[in-house]
């Protein structure tokens, strides 16, 4: 089977009768739910390093995973899509999963019911990035440009691309088709010398950054440009003084702000980790069941909002792998939590609206909980107007070391790069500037969060689950203003 098959009007009618068949065989005494999920996915990886050879990898995968609600305990079961046979064997399997899973002291999951929602979901895209054909000649430029300051001992480039068809049908009514397409890139840089290593990444650490959008998105990060910025900064870091030890104000920048949106918050609100259901990988939370309304996460400059309506990041989509539609909804309103990432089953067990937070790594996986698209939402002015309002402090932003404790409660980061800022204005770039804190205190210490102007977003990767999957999601924020933060390592 091609790439494109499933994109096709005719295919994509031969992608729903197979799934009408997959329902129509997950049925049979006690079975009160069933769905299903037929999943097309291409993917396309080139790399390179600096004096190296290319590294080019790609992937096609299609296959179909069942879900079988039978008598309140679920079964599950996913196969590469062959014919209409091993479409039906997938269902029986999940529903004879069901079966045998529901043993004395199982606890029964009951879902409310719900209206249909059915319909056609699409990334906007204008360039597709699998015909683009100038990317070899993008990777060279930008490799050279990074490798080319003295001190640089290590370039790495990369461009990605992911294109899924998505069918999903439930024993509700529910029909729905999404095209997902992703478009991203990386550059990172090592410098070094007798004394020291050091890091610069762009457009952010590790694995740069993916948006849902088309090869238009690769276009606009001006990748040979930045590439020659970011090799010059590693190697400027290795005369850069270190950052002091001690208690300080802080600038957070966008970038580090999305990983810490996403280990102290995105983590902390999943309802599965609240519930204690879930605890691999990420641990668990120090949140509790009844903290709606009632918990202070932060100080009222704090609102985090989940949107997976926003258009353009790896957490965008029309409906999440358990066919909830997609809706913007607040977790934390004025430094106070106010809802949960949730699915189906874990909401309905506190009588609770799913959030559409339920989602699979393809066709092969059950649903679990991530994170959608969360962010903090901007508050109002522009960044010089937020270091003004610092004073005295440091700027600082773009991971380089993470960690954080099994209930999402003390945590460490350090960043690659910080600049002093002194009456408002920064000044010298510095090196291994690190801080931590109490995930609440941390929050409660926001003074300030800059307008809608200075957000950016950023798409993330995050594992979870046994077997683990990947979930593919966006954080995104303003530059934030923190007050009294611990920064240095005693």
């Amino acid at each position: 089977m091609t790439a494109h098959t499933w994109g096709s009007a005719h295919d994509d009618a031969a992608a729903r009768a197979l799934c009408e068949v997959a329902l129509g065989a997950a049925s049979g005494p006690g079975v009160e739910y069933a769905d299903v999920r037929l999943v097309e996915c291409e993917e396309t990886r080139l790399y390179g390093r600096h004096g190296g050879a290319r590294d080019e990898r790609s992937e096609l995968n299609l296959g179909v995973g069942v879900r079988a609600l039978r008598e309140g305990v679920w079964g599950f079961a996913a196969a590469p899509l062959g014919d209409e046979a091993d479409v039906r064997a997938v269902a029986g399997r999940a529903v004879a999963a069901a079966r045998a899973a529901a043993f004395e002291g199982t606890e029964r999951v009951t879902l409310p019911p719900r209206p249909p929602s059915s319909g056609r979901y699409a990334t906007d895209v204008t360039t597709d990035p699998f015909t683009f054909s100038g990317r070899y000649g993008l990777l060279d430029q930008a490799l050279a440009a990074a490798g080319a300051p003295e001190k640089v001992v290590s370039a790495e480039v990369g461009l990605n691309a992911k294109r899924q068809h998505r069918h999903f049908a439930d024993s509700e009514g529910s029909r729905q088709h999404q095209h997902l397409v992703e478009s991203g890139a990386m550059v990172m840089v090592f410098a070094a010398d007798e004394h020291d290593v050091q890091r610069r990444s762009y457009p952010n650490s590790f694995h740069g950054n993916t948006a849902a959008a088309g090869w238009e998105y690769v276009e606009s990060l001006r990748l040979v440009e930045q590439a020659a910025r970011v090799g010059e900064e590693a190697v400027a870091l290795l005369t850069a003084p270190v950052a002091p030890s001690g208690t300080a104000d802080l600038v957070i920048g966008p970038a580090q702000m999305a990983l810490q949106i996403h280990e102290s918050c995105g983590h902390a609100l999943e309802l599965d980790r609240i519930l204690g259901d879930e605890s691999n990988f990420a641990g668990a939370s120090f949140i509790t069941p009844d903290a709606l309304g009632t918990l202070r996460y932060g100080s009222p400059a704090v609102n985090v909002t989940a949107d997976p309506t926003v258009p353009g990041t790896r957490g965008s989509f029309g409906w999440d792998d358990e066919g909830t539609p997609a809706g913007r909804r607040e977790l934390i309103r004025e430094g106070v939590v106010v809802d949960f990432l949730s699915g189906r089953d874990s909401a309905a067990r506190l009588g609770l609206t799913p959030i559409g937070a339920a989602r699979a790594d393809g066709w092969a996986y059950t649903p679990v909980c991530f994170a959608t698209n969360v962010f903090l939402e901007p508050g109002s002015g522009s960044l010089d107007e937020l270091l003004d309002r610092l004073g005295d402090g440091y700027y600082v932003d773009d991971n380089r070391s993470w960690s954080i404790d099994e209930r999402r409660w003390n945590f460490q980061f350090g960043t690659e790069v910080a600049y002093e800022v002194r009456r408002g204005r920064r000044g010298r770039l510095l090196r291994n500037l690190s801080y931590g804190g109490v995930t609440p205190r941390f929050w409660g210490s926001v003074e300030a969060v800059a307008g809608p102007e200075e957000f950016r977003a950023f798409g993330m990767p995050c594992g979870k689950g046994e077997p683990k999957q990947w979930g593919f999601l966006g954080h995104g924020a303003s530059p934030t203003l923190v007050r009294g933060v611990r920064i240095g390592v005693a």
